[in-house]
């Protein structure tokens, strides 16, 4: 009777749960950033997130702070409150007041945590009913191969309680972590694992499978976005690192191996492959308002430049506007992060509108609507050549950047290695800066809400900054 009396108390409280940005780049469509942004980057107030160590390979220990790529908070209403569920470097989730820092719980899933969770409304129990799915590295002081590797996870957003958690097979890529967040399609969600597999499960903890460690989710099907022909121009760099988007029923995922997979949620569940462009696949895609996608490119595994891509949800190729080449720590130019598109915004500027910041630190805005007319740009394996889309402006920020930019409105707040930038769109098409912040690396994506933005960086520590 105590039992049922307390789970009675929790239910109005746990009835005005709310998911604001429930997973990476706000929904399904990864095009939403957070109601409003401020327009000055002043501290208001930042909270140390932790440290932790990860493993490379058998030897390689390293030590890591903070948050780092892709990392941005959720934002969660509950009642009056709003709280943000971070991930960290430091091995732990955390639920976090926003408008103080105050941490109301921190749960360990055993390695680092690059990504961003997803929050899900499974029913049942206040305890299990809210439920993060969490993605993480493959587990400290396990063989990246022979040992286990929990990289996936469901956590309770009421308690921070541990769910349950998947051990992903090792296969013939070199990793068996997860970056990815999951998309949301009625009670299933699917995610894209390192191993090279799309994963479609359910993450409501009363369908797991009991297993000796933690319950194991039920798991629908899982697809292999790799051909063993792949392996002779990847090698073991086979791994699915970008969140899916949905149109329709249909996942569309960026694979590491240079092509774009739709896999279908329906009934039948099939896969087909929708482009195939080459290069290093990294970043998610953003649904633009014509129903195209936005890709990014890094310059890997091709003779040509990296950059971005907009096509059709068949696979036809609108434009192409490549990246300078540029060696910057382990890549060699075009685009890691995501690029960022402004139609779920009011403003005093154009709804057509996109832009992106490449690892040479060159922030560009397009009118992604519109071609230059006459120009022609040869392709990543330059094997064709593409239409250019109308470049409005370019800024070059004091850093190279893998982080995804925000676009909201007539407002870009983009991180950068040594800082954070806010711009103003004119509507004339030209970047102002607004403010800036120094010193902290952002390759984390940030968010915003009522006038603030929430960033963690790689030096330890998660930050508020607004007017």
């Amino acid at each position: 009777m105590k039992l049922f009396l307390f789970l009675l108390a929790c239910l109005p409280l746990s009835a005005q749960i709310k998911p604001l940005v429930g997973t990476y780049l706000g929904d399904n469509q990864r095009n939403y950033y957070g109601n409003q942004a401020p327009s000055k980057l002043r501290i208001k107030w930042k909270i140390p997130l932790g440290s932790g160590r990860t493993m490379f390979g058998t030897g390689d220990v390293r030590t890591w702070k903070g948050a780092g790529w892709t990392g941005q908070p959720l934002v969660i209403q509950e009642g009056n409150e709003l709280y943000l569920i971070q991930g960290t470097l430091s091995h732990h989730v955390k639920k976090i007041r926003a408008r103080d820092g105050k941490v109301i719980w921190s749960t360990s899933v055993g390695d680092v945590i690059k990504g961003t969770p997803t929050f899900i409304d499974v029913g049942g129990p206040a305890a299990t009913r809210y439920t993060l799915i969490v993605g993480s590295r493959s587990g400290f002081g396990q063989h990246w191969r022979t040992g286990t590797a929990y990289s996936l996870h469901g956590i309770s957003y009421t308690t921070g309680q541990k769910l349950w958690a998947h051990n992903s097979r090792a296969t013939a890529s070199n990793s068996r972590d997860c970056d990815a967040s999951a998309v949301i399609v009625g009670s299933k969600a699917a995610i894209p694992l390192e191993n090279g597999y799309f994963t479609v499960f359910s993450p409501d903890v009363r369908k797991a499978k009991k297993s000796a460690v933690l319950p194991t989710p039920d798991i629908s099907r899982q697809t292999q976005l790799f051909k063993n022909s792949d392996l002779g121009l990847y090698r073991s760099e086979l791994c699915c690192e970008s969140s899916p988007t949905m149109v329709g029923s249909t996942a569309f995922v960026a694979a590491g191996v240079g092509r774009v997979y739709g896999c279908g949620m329906g009934f039948f569940g099939g896969t087909s492959t929708k482009l195939e462009i080459g290069g290093d696949l990294n970043g998610t895609m953003p649904l633009t308002n014509d129903k195209h996608l936005l890709l990014g490119i890094e310059k890997q595994f091709i003779p040509g430049q990296g950059g971005v891509v907009k096509f059709s949800i068949g696979g036809k190729v609108k434009w192409f506007h490549p990246l300078p080449d540029r060696k910057w720590y382990t890549w060699n130019g075009g685009l890691v992060g995501s690029p960022a598109v402004n139609h779920r915004y009011s403003s005093t500027v154009s709804r057509d509108l996109a832009c992106f910041v490449g690892v040479d630190g060159n922030l560009t805005l397009v009118n992604h609507k519109k071609l230059q007319p006459g120009v022609m740009n040869w392709g990543p394996r330059r094997k064709k050549q593409y239409p250019a889309p109308l470049v409005l402006d370019r800024v070059k920020l004091p850093q190279g950047s893998i982080s995804t930019p925000l676009f909201v409105g007539d407002k870009i707040v983009v991180g950068y290695d040594n800082g954070m930038d806010l711009y103003q769109v004119t509507p004339a098409g030209k970047m102002v800066r607004l403010d800036r912040l120094g010193g902290p690396m952002f390759d984390a994506t940030p968010v915003v809400w009522n006038g603030r933005v929430y960033a963690g960086s790689k030096n330890g520590y998660l930050y508020c900054l607004g007017d």
